[in-house]
């Protein structure tokens, strides 16, 4: 199921986010990413070489579509990694009638709205590097790699308090998205007090994605650029100190912080993105290294599993089911998510946690059995998942998921 629908949504471009004929039959940046970083943790396991082949397709082709110039319609930047591509089936968002997407002279569609997707990118470049020493694919992407690294350091902190954020331009003009981490729907930011979101937002996981791309990207230019390597090193460990004082107590972990400085205090899934996104042995002989302080290492796995966020049948939920906005059927209110869980179960494997992340691999493969293809996400509710309504039925990252749970047997 996993391969066979990897290659159903192999393009000469990469990989479309989801079949065709579905909703998000495009290039996606974020979506391929998470995608080509989940496939080479399988070729690391088999060693197929079709999956080195089809990441180094998938990320040249995100490299010609890196921004460029600054365009506040499109959110382009210099640097920045796309949101969407799409050459045509744009015109449910190009062509609605209140504040249309923008679309390029070309008439093509390339969107910017993302602000997880450079990081994603950087550390993605590296681990192919890493998997494959290719030296002729970094030479290529070496101005790419330094633009995305040059974005974080220039635009990706909106408002200097030291953390990378997103807001929506006032002064566009254009359509676009509001809410730009990986929980891209607008209802999936609030208080759970029921104050208002002040912009910018900066979401938990984006900080740890950063801080590891910043570390690798220190540690390979070591020898090659050392000036570029402390700079990089020294924005990670800032960043690292001031998210720990910022994003975490004794009494909680929060899931993001708006532009007044105030805390997002939800129980979110992406909390286990933090453990995900680290360093490991092979990049730095030290295993392993997060942007949480170690001792918060295994709250962060207790938290996940107990009963409000996690379903054995299931898998770990996007939100608390004590939240005062959860809802199993909402997109990012408490459905569950194939990638999102296979995320947040290496990341248990990253520190350790085998027997916890085997909860989540057999709780996802239930789940996807049950409906006959990677679906996008799901619903758990009384007792059983449910379909989603909208739900793509053949998704690129819940197959990659699929392949990893797969090639732990092999």
């Amino acid at each position: 199921m996993g391969i066979s629908t990897i290659r159903e949504l192999e393009t000469e471009e990469g990989i479309l986010a989801s079949s065709r004929e579905e909703v998000f039959g495009c290039i996606f940046g974020r979506d391929s990413l998470i995608t080509d970083l989940a496939l080479l943790k399988v070729h690391k396991r088999i060693g197929d070489p079709f999956f080195l082949h089809l990441v180094k397709k998938s990320l040249l082709n995100l490299a010609k579509l890196q921004g460029r110039v600054k365009n506040i319609e499109s959110g382009e930047q210099p640097g920045k990694c796309i949101h969407e591509f799409r050459r045509q089936g744009h015109e449910h968002l190009t062509k609605k009638e209140i504040r249309p997407w923008y679309l390029y002279q070309d008439n093509v569609m390339r969107n910017y709205d993302s602000v997880d997707s450079t990081p994603l990118m950087l550390i993605a470049f590296y681990r192919y590097y890493q998997a494959s020493k290719d030296e002729e694919f970094l030479r290529a992407t070496r101005h790419n790699i330094e633009a995305a690294l040059n974005w974080i350091i220039l635009y990706a902190d909106s408002n200097q308090d030291g953390f990378v954020d997103y807001q929506f331009p006032p002064e566009r003009q254009s359509g676009g998205l509001v809410t730009q981490s990986w929980m891209d729907s607008t209802e999936s930011v609030f208080h759970e007090d029921g104050s208002w979101i002040t912009y910018p937002i900066a979401p938990m996981e984006v900080q740890a994605y950063t801080f590891l791309a910043l570390r690798l990207w220190s540690n390979h230019y070591q020898k090659s650029d050392p000036i570029l390597a402390e700079r990089l090193g020294r924005r990670a460990s800032e960043l690292k100190k001031i998210f720990n004082q910022k994003f975490l107590s004794d009494s909680e972990i929060v899931c993001a912080i708006d532009g007044a400085g105030k805390p997002l205090r939800s129980t979110r899934s992406s909390i286990g993105h933090t453990l995900w996104a680290a360093l490991t042995g092979e990049d730095m002989g030290k295993y392993p290294e997060c942007i949480l302080r170690e001792e918060f290492i295994s709250k962060v796995v207790r938290r996940l599993l107990e009963p409000d966020m996690f379903e054995p049948n299931g898998g770990i939920r996007t939100l608390s089911s004590q939240s005062v906005k959860f809802d199993p059927f909402g997109y990012h209110m408490g459905s569950i998510w194939p990638h999102d869980n296979g995320m947040i179960a290496q990341g248990f494997e990253n520190f350790g946690f085998y027997q916890e992340a085997n909860l989540i691999h057999r709780a996802i493969t239930r789940a996807i059995e049950h409906f006959g293809s990677p679906v996008e996400l799901f619903a758990f509710n009384g007792d059983a998942v449910q379909r989603y309504k909208s739900a793509c039925k053949k998704q690129a990252w819940s197959a990659a998921t699929l392949l990893v749970i797969a090639s732990l047997a092999e």
